[in-house]
């Protein structure tokens, strides 16, 4: 996890606590790498952060985040 060495903890996925590069945001509000979050899925609907019920398990890309990602490679 070097390379992720200064990233802010929002670049982070909670659940593989890796530098992101394809963040979506999950019906439970939150952002994770999207290889992580559908493979959670396969196993539950539940959210990785709160444990709640998921009532979909629709993922929308974060485009806002990923572009923030991008730009604080560039500079580090």
């Amino acid at each position: 996890m070097a390379a992720d060495k200064g990233a802010l903890p929002s670049f982070i996925c909670p659940i593989s606590m890796a530098l992101m590069t394809d963040p979506v945001t999950c019906c439970d509000g939150h952002t994770y790498q999207r290889s992580s979050i559908e493979t959670w899925l396969r196993h539950r609907l539940s959210s990785p952060l709160t444990g709640a019920l998921l009532p979909s398990d629709h993922l929308v890309p974060n485009l806002a985040l990923r572009s923030a990602i991008q730009e604080w490679q560039e500079r580090h």
